[in-house]
């Protein structure tokens, strides 16, 4: 099974991968852009990359994001991404694979942020991600399994046990 893990900054996608490596020790694969160059040519070598190797190997991993997150960051970073949909509905794997995607209010977002400062983005950035990573729901295969829980209100052990209710349907 190909785990997706997304969401913006300081929604609790390390505390899900936490809980679940239990129950699923699964090898966690952390993807990260490095913007030292064009991000677009980036994410299609990403994307064509992830593709290829999750189509090929279908291993039981758990992505710590995929090139699917460049479609809430793009725009806030002030970057291109009329090429996103396009890219995320090439995704392949699409039956051995379950989508989660995190989410928080702004305000929630924000006493994470006074609490815990990212050291990548600031503050706006990650709102405007957050906002806009609901979207991304509606650009995926048809096929493609995804469950959204919005970690505000939600416990780390109650997002646990609705994401592992949710993998293990067949």
């Amino acid at each position: 099974m190909i785990i997706i893990i997304e969401g913006a900054d300081l929604v609790g996608k390390t505390t899900l991968i936490n809980g679940l490596v239990g129950n699923y020790p699964y090898p966690v694969i952390k993807l990260r852009w490095e913007l030292r160059g064009d991000p677009e040519i980036e994410t299609r070598g990403m994307a064509k990359a992830t593709i290829a190797i999750l189509d090929a190997v279908r291993p039981n991993v758990i992505l710590d994001r995929s090139y699917f997150s460049w479609w809430a960051y793009a725009q806030p970073l002030g970057y291109n991404d009329s090429y996103m949909p396009e890219l995320i509905g090439r995704y392949k794997p699409v039956a051995d694979t379950r989508l989660i995607l995190l989410t928080a209010t702004a305000v929630e977002i924000e006493k994470r942020f006074r609490k815990t400062p990212d050291l990548y983005f600031s503050l706006d950035i990650i709102q405007s991600a957050n906002n806009r990573f609901p979207s991304l729901l509606t650009l995926l295969p048809k096929e493609l399994k995804s469950l959204h829980i919005d970690t505000t209100a939600t416990s780390a052990i109650e997002t646990i046990q609705q994401v592992e209710s949710f993998l293990d349907e067949r």
